[in-house]
């Protein structure tokens, strides 16, 4: 019973279980726990404070569990030292420390499930990663795969363009080397024209020269001449005036005598005389006038013209030397004259000539380049023909060396390597042709290259798997290790829960041995006061006991982690039951926890097991195939390489049934067809364009015209003078000059057209040309052969085959070429067979070698194939 001065009594306290029930009201009264399945898994979800549902409510949980304690520690009762000493924390507890300061088995259980399923979740994790992983290196490896085939494809498209560069830049350096010998041409030939020009030029300036100095010499004797004609018709003025003086004198005599005979007598003898006299005078007068008149004549003919050299001298001679000289020099300068003129019309020819050589330069580069083709073409038709003959003499080595070498190749095969099965146990099935050759060779080949990317892929898979063992190895080592730790978190849970059970047996006989001394503590106050004991501390205890009981029942079910705690527990002894069997219950769910792990972790070392045998399976089984593929490869090398030597020593090829091939997908049909696709698309291009251009061309038209838009020239033309706005002079200007536009498109047209034209005409002036040399060159091996008995074949190497007419088989010819220098010496190259030149060899010797004399050993041949030929044909 309460002191009576005790506050709290007169207050009226609540008493303690109600205060404790108020407590953990919250804790014992929540809704049971929900459960979600995903799959074949369960996994509890619990809302409460201490559920298990995500991180925030674990560490509710634990902060929880930390503060939870007994409940007599939340409220104790200062006035009843005897429940305060019976119910002491440190009596419950054989640890003899608080609830909060250390774990308690649910706790730790709790704690061990979370690690246990965290685990998991990392384990499914890290499955789900590793299928991820293998996923992505899946899309990698693939990606990879199509990566290498568009980089094979663009090395085969680099190849294809190296080669059509490389075939493009020789072609362009043979333009180039023919441009520079054609411009070399050009040159010397105009060098020449001008070292022509400059000596024709110094022939006439000289003549030039010499013409000046005759025409400056014709002047000098000329002012000669007339300086002595001046001197002359001086001389002839005196000579006229002396006798114009004396006439006068006998003029004025004659009148004086007729005066004097008027005047006066005189004898008729005298005057018969002095008639006579006048007479004479007269006469000689009227003479010296003629004389003056014509020398006055000359005069004005002498000074009006320089051809007329008439000198009015005295001397009749000098002056016909003066005329001779004067016409000399006359004639020579109108010579001079003419040549000059015809200099200067050779000097005008010369640079007409000079105007129009770049024209011709143009001309002879065009038909220069014209018969390049032209050559180049009857040097391929000349290498084809060559080509075919070569064929054909080789058509029987093929055959004989075919028929004479299938079972020596056999039996070098089946020496070399052992018979393939895919082949039918034999090494060259079905050779009987070049083609068949070539078929093997290629398909060898390719076999060759198929059986390279496959070994490729497995060393790559191989590899790959090397990488996923590694990683598989590299997995379990952290599945041993979490193995190790989960092992050693079970000990140390193992351990705790005998710490545990050994507290809980501890705390069972100490409440037992409570319960007797409260019993007896009873049973003494009910002997000893006879009735009078405290009912309300009875009542009290015993309420504190079944208390006790609800939370020992209480903490079982929360260890249990069920849910809420079942009421009408009942108390006493019957609590030891269910906490034994909860901590049999949580040791063999441990158990159950650690063999489920041992056996996921037996499981994945089985896998890993198996994954490494496989892997190792892989592994044997990849070298096996590599040890046979390489051996295949070597056995397909050696073939490719008997078979590149018969084929290069065109063994047991036989024109008559094997036909040389030419790819249809070859770099000349690719380059043609890409300049004739960009030919097309160009043209396709240059039409739109002048049907854009003929559609923009009237500019400001009405919308009326636009059906005029798509046609030619002149409807263009129409269409724009037929604008009947204002604008129509615009229009028309516009029209004219795309009239001019379209007329010089056509114009080109026409000259295109023309030019194929000229160019298939050339083309079958070609074919002619062809034909007819065609027909001259088998006309000249025909009768060379008939003639000195060979026949001639040129090979594509430049050599020369020839062919006796009594030879015995095709076999038996020579094959000749020009020296290293190229200077119209032959040597002997070998023949059709060696057998037979190892039989000339002697002959050889000492025609070739001795005597250097080819015709020679050529006529020793042809005797002895004719003195042979009966012998053949006897047997």
């Amino acid at each position: 019973m309460l002191p009576p001065g005790d506050p709290a009594a007169r207050a009226g306290a609540v008493p303690p279980s109600t205060v404790i029930r108020s407590r953990f009201r919250s804790i014992t009264e929540r809704l049971p726990a929900t459960t979600l399945a995903r799959g074949t898994k369960r996994y509890l979800v619990d809302d409460s404070p201490n559920g298990i549902a995500g991180r925030t409510q674990q560490q509710q949980q634990q902060q929880w569990l930390g503060c939870l304690e007994t409940p007599i520690r939340l409220a104790p009762r200062q006035e009843t030292p005897l429940v305060d000493t019976l119910l002491r924390p440190q009596r419950l507890f054989a640890s003899g420390t608080p609830p909060s300061e250390s774990k308690s088995p649910s706790r730790s259980l709790l704690e061990s499930a979370r690690r246990d399923s965290e685990a998991k979740s990392a384990v499914e994790s890290l499955r789900r990663d590793a299928e991820r992983a293998k996923f992505e290196l899946r899309q990698v490896e693939m990606e990879r795969e199509r990566e290498r085939e568009e980089a094979l494809q663009q090395r085969q498209r680099l190849e294809r363009d190296l080669l059509a560069q490389t075939k493009r830049v020789e072609r362009l350096e043979r333009d180039r080397r023919w441009l520079a010998e054609q411009e070399e041409k050009l040159a010397e030939e105009r060098r020449a024209v001008d070292g022509e020009m400059a000596a024709l030029r110094q022939k006439c300036d000289a003549r030039v020269d010499k013409a000046a100095a005759a025409a400056h010499a014709l002047e000098k004797r000329l002012d000669d001449a007339n300086r002595a004609l001046r001197h002359s018709r001086s001389e002839h003025v005196g000579e006229i005036e002396r006798y114009q003086h004396r006439l006068a004198v006998a003029e004025s005599a004659a009148a004086e005598l007729r005066a004097g005979s008027s005047e006066g007598s005189g004898s008729v003898g005298g005057d018969a005389s002095l008639q006579c006299t006048i007479d004479a005078l007269r006469r000689e007068v009227h003479e010296k006038s003629q004389d003056v008149e014509e020398l006055q004549m000359r005069l004005r003919t002498l000074t009006s013209s320089s051809d007329d050299a008439a000198a009015a001298t005295p001397s009749r001679t000098r002056v016909a030397q003066l005329e001779r000289d004067l016409h000399e020099q006359c004639s020579y300068i109108q010579a001079v004259e003419q040549q000059n003129r015809q200099m200067r019309a050779d000097a005008q020819r010369l640079a007409e000539r000079a105007a129009k050589y770049e024209q011709e330069h143009e001309v002879n580069a065009a038909l220069s380049s014209k018969i390049e083709r032209l050559e180049q073409q009857q040097h391929d038709y000349a290498r084809l023909v060559a080509q075919v003959d070569a064929l054909q003499q080789e058509r029987e080595q093929w055959r004989r060396v075919l028929r004479d070498t299938d079972t020596d190749a056999g039996a070098s095969a089946a020496a070399d390597r052992k018979p393939d099965p895919a082949h039918g146990g034999s090494p060259v099935p079905g050779l009987d042709s070049p083609l068949a050759i070539a078929k093997t060779v290629a398909a060898q080949r390719h076999t060759i290259r198929v059986l390279e990317s496959k070994l490729e892929s497995m060393q790559y898979s191989a590899e790959t798997v090397a990488q996923q063992l590694q990683s598989a190895t590299q997995d379990a080592k952290l599945f041993r290790q979490e193995r190790a730790r989960l092992e050693e978190e079970a000990d140390a849970g193992r351990q705790r829960a005998t710490r545990l059970d050994g507290a809980r047996q501890h705390a069972v006989r100490e409440a037992e041995f409570l319960r007797a001394q409260l019993r007896s503590y009873d049973s003494e106050e009910a002997g000893l006061m006879g009735g009078n004991y405290d009912r309300q501390k009875a009542e009290r205890i015993a309420q504190l006991e079944q208390f006790i009981d609800e939370q020992r029942a209480r903490i079982a079910s929360m260890e249990q982690g069920a849910g809420p705690a079942e009421g009408g527990h009942a108390p006493g002894p019957q609590a030891d039951g269910p906490s034994t069997a909860l901590l049999r219950g949580y040791r063999e769910d441990a158990e159950a926890r650690l063999h489920e792990l041992a056996e996921a972790q037996a499981e994945h070392q089985r896998e890993l097991a198996d994954v490494q045998a496989g892997h190792q399976r892989e592994r044997d089984e990849a070298a096996a195939e590599y040890q046979r593929l390489l051996a295949r490869f070597e056995a397909l090398e050696r073939e490719a390489a008997r078979l590149e030597h018969q084929v290069g020593a065109g063994l047991g090829y036989d024109p008559r049934t094997t036909r040389i091939l030419q790819l249809i997908d070859n770099p000349s049909a690719q380059d043609f067809a890409i300049r004739s696709q960009k030919l097309t698309s160009l043209a396709a291009e240059n039409e739109a364009l002048l049907e854009r251009i003929r559609q923009l061309e009237p500019g400001a038209a009405k919308p009326a015209d636009a059906a005029s838009v798509g046609l030619a020239d002149e409807d263009t033309a129409d269409s724009g003078d037929g604008n009947g706005d204002d604008n129509g002079g615009g229009g028309g200007g516009s029209s004219g000059a795309g009239s001019a536009f379209f007329h010089t498109i056509d114009n080109l047209r026409s000259e295109n057209r023309s030019l194929t034209q000229q160019l298939e005409d050339s083309v079958k002036l070609i074919s002619r040309y062809r034909k007819e040399w065609r027909r001259k060159a088998a006309e000249l091996r025909e009768v060379v052969y008939l003639i000195l008995g060979y026949r001639v074949d040129f090979m594509t190497n430049g050599s020369v085959r020839f062919t006796s007419t009594y030879a015995a088989d095709v076999d038996q010819s020579f094959v000749f070429t020009s020296g290293d220098d190229n200077q119209g010496h032959m040597r002997l190259l070998g023949g059709g067979s060696k057998a037979y030149l190892k039989g000339l060899s002697n002959d050889i010797r000492y025609w070739i070698q001795e005597r250097g004399s080819i015709p020679g050993f050529l006529a020793t041949v042809t005797l002895q194939n004719f003195e042979a030929q009966p012998a053949q044909a006897s047997q």
